[in-house]
Order: C-alpha cells, then sequence, then structure tokens
C-alpha cells in the first residue's frame, strides 16, 4: 500500500516548507473500499462509519464553487453541512468508494476523516467529595478558586471594567441552573447536533466546566468561580459535543465558528481527541492569528506523553492539571506542547438539575485557566489575545523542575500575578512567533528544561532524518524502516513501548529514498515524517510507503 495523497513534487515541496496535513492515505491498487472498511484500534483515529450502508464521515475543502458542488453530489443527503464558508470547508457523509474520486477531482483541496472528539472523563478514583446530585443550601469557595486568585497575602483579583465573552464548546449548559446566569435561550449557544440544543445539557461536562469559569458569587448558594460577577462577563455555550460525551471534529469546528461569530474573545475546550486533523489546524490557526481570539484546552487524561488535539496545536493553549498541593495529577499528559497548569483534582463545580458535585480531569483544570484568563483580560482589554496568553505563562508560578517543563508546562496559572505582570508592562510589549509549549512565552525569565537540543549538522552529502511516531496501545507491534535502491535498509526501529510518542533523528545517506512502516496486527496510529504528517491504515501484514526521496 502506497502513500500518494500527493505527488511526489507536491510532497517534497510540503515536506521543505514545514507544512502539515493530517490525511488519509490514497490506494494505487484498488483495495481502497475494503481497507476503509476496517476499524482502528483507537477509536480517536476513525471517521464516522456506518456498516449498514457503506458510508463514511468526511471533511472536504473545496477550492472554489464547482468543487464545492462536486463533493455535495457525494453526500447522501445531496448536500454537506457548512463547516466555514469563508475556510471552504464542510462535512458530507458519502460512500467509502467515493472517497478516491473526491481526493483526485482538480477543484478539492483536501479530503479528511471527520475523526471523533469526546469530553475528557471524570477520573473517579481522586474525588474527595463526589456525588452527583448533591445541592448545597450555602455558598463554597472550591480550593481552586483560592489556588489561582487566592485572597492573601493580598486581595483577590476583583474583575474589571470591561466585559470579556467565553465560550464554552462542550456538551451544553444546564440555562436553569439557580448558580449559572441565565443565557437567552435564542442567541446565547448553537449546536450542530439535531435534536439536541446547546441549554439542555444531558452528560452534565458542560456545566461543570461552565460553573468554574462563571457560576455566580454572593448569592449563598453552591459555589462561587473565578468570575462570579455575571454583569462583568459573558458567557457563549457551543455544543461540540452530543449527550454521550462525544461528537466529532466538524461538529467541535462548527461550534467554535459560531463562538467566534459571537465575538466570543476566549474559547474554553475540555474536549480532545488524539488525531490531528488539517481543517483543525487551519481553523485554529486562523481564529488566534487573524481573529484575535484565546484559544484553550485540555492536554488530555491519559497520563502519557501523548499529543491530545486541539491541545496540541501551537495555537492553542495545553493545559495540565495539579491537585491541592500543586502535584501533578497521575493522569494529566505531560509532552512538549503543554504550557500551563491549573487545579484539575477533586473540583467542586455546578451540574445539571441544581446539583453539584466534585471532579477530576484536566478537563476540570481548563476552565480556571479560560476563568483567569477572561478576569485578567477584563482590565487590560486594550491587549491582544496573544500578549495575554504571554502574559498567564510568564507570570505563571513555577512548579516541578525549575522553568518550563513538560508536566508542568510554565506553571500554576496565577491570576494576580498575571495582572501585576501587564500592569508593570502595559499592552505596547512585542510578542514572539507562536510555537507552544515551552517555547511560547520569548520573554520569560527561566529557559525551558525540556526544549530539544539542536541536531548537529549531517556531515558530507547525507542528509537529516527525522521521525515522530506515536504508537497505540499495542506498541510492539510497530516496526518502521528506510530503504535505498543502492544499499537495501539504512535504518530501522521497532519494539516500541505502548501509548506514547517516540521520535528518532539520524542522518542517513542521501539515495535513501523508501520510508516503510507496518503494524504487524493490521492497524495503526500517526506518524509524522520530518514535518509532514499522515494518518494511516494498515491491513494484515501489508507496508505503508512514502515512495519519494525524504528531503
Amino acid at each position: 500500500m502506497k502513500f500518494t495523497s500527493f505527488s511526489a513534487a507536491a510532497l517534497a515541496a510540503a515536506l521543505l516548507s514545514g507544512s502539515t496535513h493530517a490525511g488519509f492515505p490514497d490506494e494505487d491498487d484498488s483495495r481502497l473500499s475494503l481497507q476503509l472498511t476496517r476499524k482502528l484500534s483507537n477509536n480517536d483515529q476513525k471517521g464516522k462509519h456506518n456498516d449498514n450502508d457503506n458510508t463514511i464521515d468526511l471533511i472536504v475543502k473545496y477550492k472554489n464553487e464547482e468543487g464545492h458542488t462536486f463533493a455535495d453530489s457525494f453526500d447522501k443527503n445531496g448536500k454537506g453541512r457548512v463547516i466555514s464558508q469563508k475556510r471552504h470547508t464542510e462535512t458530507i457523509t458519502a460512500k467509502i468508494n467515493d472517497m478516491d474520486k473526491l481526493k483526485k477531482d482538480p477543484n478539492i483541496e483536501y479530503v479528511e476523516l471527520d475523526v471523533e472528539r469526546h469530553a475528557f472523563p471524570n477520573m473517579r478514583g481522586y474525588e474527595v467529595v463526589a456525588g452527583k446530585g448533591g445541592r448545597r443550601l450555602s455558598e463554597e469557595t472550591p480550593y481552586g478558586i483560592d489556588m489561582v486568585n487566592p485572597d492573601s497575602p493580598t486581595p483577590r483579583l476583583q474583575q474589571g471594567s470591561t466585559s470579556i465573552k467565553v465560550c464554552v464548546v462542550d456538551t451544553g449548559y444546564d440555562n436553569d441552573h439557580i448558580d449559572l446566569p441565565e443565557l437567552d435561550p435564542n442567541t446565547g449557544g448553537f449546536s450542530p447536533y439535531e435534536g439536541q440544543s446547546w441549554s439542555n445539557d444531558g452528560h452534565g461536562h458542560g456545566t461543570h466546566c461552565a460553573g468554574t469559569i462563571g457560576a455566580m458569587g454572593g448569592n449563598d448558594k453552591g459555589v462561587t468561580s473565578v468570575n462570579p460577577d455575571p454583569t462583568k462577563f459573558s458567557f457563549y455555550i457551543g455544543k461540540g459535543l452530543t449527550d454521550s460525551g462525544s461528537g466529532s471534529s466538524s461538529g467541535v469546528m462548527e461550534a467554535v465558528q459560531k463562538c467566534v461569530d459571537a465575538q466570543a474573545n476566549i474559547i474554553s475546550m475540555s474536549l480532545g481527541g488524539g488525531a490531528p486533523t488539517n481543517a483543525e489546524l487551519e481553523q485554529y490557526r486562523e481564529h488566534y492569528e487573524d481573529d484575535g481570539v484565546l484559544i484553550i484546552a485540555a492536554a488530555g487524561n491519559g497520563g502519557n506523553s501523548g499529543y491530545s488535539y486541539p491541545a496540541s496545536y501551537k495555537y492553542v493553549m495545553s493545559v495540565a492539571a495539579v491537585d491541592s498541593n500543586k502535584n501533578k495529577a497521575g493522569f494529566s499528559q505531560f509532552n512538549d506542547q503543554v504550557e500551563i497548569a491549573a487545579p484539575g483534582v477533586s473540583v467542586k463545580s455546578t451540574l445539571p438539575g441544581n446539583a453539584y458535585a466534585s471532579w477530576s480531569g484536566t478537563s476540570m483544570a481548563t476552565p480556571h485557566v479560560a476563568g483567569v484568563a477572561a478576569l485578567v483580560w477584563s482590565h487590560f482589554p486594550d491587549c491582544s489575545n496573544k500578549q495575554i496568553r504571554e502574559a498567564l505563562i510568564a507570570s505563571a508560578e513555577d512548579l516541578g523542575a525549575g522553568g518550563c517543563d513538560n508536566e508542568y508546562g510554565f506553571g500554576l496559572v496565577d491570576a494576580k500575578a498575571a495582572y501585576d505582570y501587564l500592569s508593570n508592562r502595559g499592552c505596547g510589549f512585542s510578542v514572539g512567533e507562536t510555537l507552544g509549549g515551552c517555547n511560547q512565552c520569548v520573554e520569560c525569565t527561566s529557559a525551558p528544561t525540556s526544549s530539544p537540543t539542536a541536531f548537529p549538522a549531517c556531515p558530507g552529502n547525507e542528509k537529516y532524518f527525522k521521525l515522530s511516531l506515536e504508537t497505540d496501545n499495542y506498541g510492539g507491534e510497530t516496526s518502521w524502516k528506510v530503504t535505498s535502491p543502492t544499499s537495501g535498509d539504512v535504518i530501522s526501529g521497532s519494539g516500541y513501548e505502548s501509548g506514547t510518542t517516540h521520535t528518532e533523528r539520524h542522518c542517513i545517506q542521501s539515495d535513501a529514498c523508501t520510508f516503510e512502516i507496518s503494524d504487524s496486527y493490521g492497524d495503526g496510529k500517526l506518524i509524522e515524517l520530518n514535518s509532514f504528517v499522515y494518518m494511516y491504515k494498515l491491513f494484515l501484514n501489508s507496508f505503508a510507503y512514502v515512495s519519494v526521496c525524504i528531503t
């Protein structure tokens, strides 16, 4: 099986330019239909597939109206669902056999799987106090609020005079909760899922996250929050996930687009999955770079070094979880895109039905950061989203190893420290290139402790080879090699640990052209070759090839 999603020239150009694409392999031996019916072992890597009608959900980016019409003609309902008219993206449900036809049309820019996204679950066993349905007759300040905005030795930072809009993209919002601001039922949110309203949260995850950001304070009920005065900030709700807690990348992207259309300043997403997509990357880049939106997402609850998306896109702040003693939670994922930390163990907040419970997860940490961002920004409305991001990480309380590290990022978010940082600096300072993780802050005094060291230049005419390989739950099944037409095998790897990301760097001979990767069981996850990202499926013991010279 060969990867031929692009011509050799196009692939080489992509490698040289450092672009990223999460695509799906074409098949040149007429077996695409058979192969697409196989299931991946990791649910994050598969598109929604219906065995009964042999269809699959796809994201299509078209170049022009001819491409738009052509894509719609393959949708089982005759018309795709728009994700963004501006970016020419939509999602369609098409027959598996038609995917190849779409990808070969000159008016289609790319086609990729509409991968799954899900709410990161409540990590049971970490709760100090738990129990869905518990009602509070007097108001409580959850410990996380005191950690990110303490009331000593100086008074707690109060909300500023500028109202900041926070969009929570999750499972919805209990609009009837006595401890949450009541939103306009017509304009307060959006749901892309038929029959499921944004103002009803059948899961509870979204309502819990919203409560940390903006549960009403001073009402002698339930809990308070980072932004307790609803007259000084506002919510918008994007139901990016269904009441089951799962959804699709297209559904999340639609919800995010509606957030931006509603003039949200901050988007908080306590959700994710293991598969990046080109459509998501393009959209979040545009919202961050062009629309001035600060995007914050949960790092993930896998307890490993794997990357979750959208958190691991460089245009998104990735949030780790700590406990009440400021120690990293065992479930919190750690990698070089983790940027900041917040309380995420046994966090008490709102649940549907005027209830409260203590839940754990990076999902619970994320709204602390989003809430602090809104609180600080309300005092400095002239600052950009990039400056607010820089202030949060430059002023964070360093935890763990000295300086930024993969477990805590720059450390625990601190509202008052970020306020002081901007009070001293103002909003006139410049920020560096968007890199994410420990490389994001150019003004921080502590150098990143886990930044990769520079790889030495390759001698003579040898060329640099880099492979980033994310294994599934059976890493020992994965092996790869690079071959040369003159000397056969040049370099290889196997025997990998499960559920982790492995990066290898080597100098290889100049005529080494073919990269082969195999999963002995017949499934696979994600590879990044130099800067070019592929999503792949492998079947039986067949190989996947990049049959052009690696540049």
